[in-house]
């Protein structure tokens, strides 16, 4: 185990520059065991919490999160709601940096022994954890209190179970999705694209060029691998192969496909593919400098608020290569295995799913998406909808999620996949090789 964790560690290191997570909400920045506390344990821990009711004490659980800006005063709010509602238990709100930075901040907790109870994590980040055994299993708890699981929306669990157990519940939850400045598509004559060749004949219509000078973009994507992710499943690929030992992407030619298609774009002219040192994505798109931008949909209430009415802002799904196709985005939060106050953590995670100020009030304020059916049909959120067809037009894509990639050992493919990305991407250097570098790194991870 020891090994195991150290090995882990490094592969952090790697990535904690370089990933913030998925979600790329200007706000706020954009799989699989656990051993489940026995029953003596979690029955000891009841009778400590009605013996600290007696005496007036609270018990403090600890709560590290990743979200700093509107959505970290956001979850400081929550807090402070949750902390008020009660006396039994008290919150303790710890920002530990990007998602990447808090997972391997918790890691080297728990190898230390002082781990916090609750800890938010990356969808990405989930399996390298649960797979040590680091996440408390949700289920007993939910039905101890009669919380449905099928309740939260299919699309944000099926990547938060790992050997039959709820290992972490969502938290904020996003959808890839094209923005989209209609005006300036009204303008050229385009309508929303919906297909990979029509995505390439409206951003190539849609960028303009003056004294060879772009002053327009058809197309901005951030760096990210959240978009190739989706591009390969959306050629009809499969990242992994079914035994996961390799990448089925490069034998089944959508990686190549995929890469081929942005290089396509990125040669014309019409796509502007950002460094990582120096993302622009949300300034360009926002101040018209890029007609569309592939982004998520926890972006949506900040690119709202900044554009306001200078142009015409839309989202839509992802566009449709030979299937329609994306992965989710975001994260979810869950009770470590080691809390020495499970209890008193759980009472915390059903007052956020339950409670109007815990996750729909989060929701609402962020712009993630609700993450229960429920949710989705209150007033609030029916309400929200009303007022931006874009939060329903996110929330009805998620039809089309699909976290099949997430395995347990992603951290270190996804250091080796940013590496290609950029090969390919930035530094233009062939595709053919940069895949098969790739996968060369790729097979010695999986199969050490």
């Amino acid at each position: 185990m020891k090994r195991r964790f150290l090995s882990i560690l490094m592969s952090s290191a790697i990535l904690a520059a370089a990933l913030a997570g998925c979600s790329k909400a200007p706000a706020s920045t954009a799989t699989e065991g656990t051993v489940p506390a026995s029953t003596a344990e979690t029955s000891g821990e009841a009778e400590s919490t009605s013996s600290a009711q007696a005496s007036g004490e609270k018990k403090t659980v600890q709560f590290w999160h990743c979200m700093s800006g509107t959505n970290g005063d956001l979850i400081s709010q929550m807090v402070s709601d949750f902390n008020s509602s009660q006396n039994e238990v008290e919150v303790v709100a710890t920002f530990q940096g990007s998602y990447a930075e808090a997972a391997a901040k918790a890691e080297q907790a728990i190898f230390a022994g002082n781990a916090p109870d609750i800890l938010q994590v990356a969808q990405d980040n989930v399996g390298r954890l649960a797979v040590n055994g680091a996440f408390a299993d949700l289920l007993p708890h939910m039905q101890k209190d009669g919380v449905d699981d099928k309740d939260f929306v299919d699309a944000f669990v099926n990547d938060a179970y790992y050997d039959g157990q709820l290992v972490v519940i969502p938290f904020g939850r996003s959808a890839q999705l094209l923005h989209i400045n209609k005006t300036v598509l009204d303008e050229m004559g385009c309508k929303v694209p919906t297909t990979w060749a029509e995505l390439k004949e409206v951003a190539n219509k849609c960028t303009v060029v003056e004294n060879g000078e772009t002053k327009r973009y058809g197309l901005s994507v951030p760096f990210d691998q959240w978009e190739f992710f989706g591009l390969i499943q959306q050629a009809g690929g499969e990242f992994f192969n079914e035994d996961k030992t390799g990448l089925g992407c490069l034998e089944d030619g959508s990686a190549k496909e995929a890469f081929s298609f942005m290089k396509d774009l990125q040669d014309s002219g019409a796509l502007y593919y950002n460094d990582p040192a120096n993302d622009q994505d949300n300034q360009m798109f926002t101040s018209g400098m890029a007609a569309m931008s592939i982004n998520s949909s926890g972006a949506i209430t900040s690119r709202l608020k900044t554009v306001g009415d200078s142009f015409e802002y839309v989202v839509a799904p992802l566009v449709k290569g030979k299937i329609e196709s994306m992965p989710t985005g975001g994260s979810g939060f869950g009770i470590l295995s080691s809390s020495k106050e499970p209890e008193a953590a759980w009472k915390f995670m059903k007052w956020f799913i339950e409670d109007e100020k815990g996750g729909l009030a989060f929701v609402i304020g962020s712009g993630y998406l609700p993450f229960t059916k429920t949710m989705a049909e209150s007033e609030a959120i029916q309400q929200l909808w009303k007022e931006s067809d874009n939060y329903k037009i996110a929330y009805d894509a998620l039809q089309y999620g699909d976290d099949s990639y997430r395995i347990a050992n992603l951290t270190p493919v996804i250091a080796e996949f940013r590496t290609c990305i950029q090969a390919i991407m930035l530094d233009n250097q062939d595709i053919d090789q940069s895949l098969k570098t790739f996968s060369d790194s790729v097979d010695i991870i999986l199969n050490e």
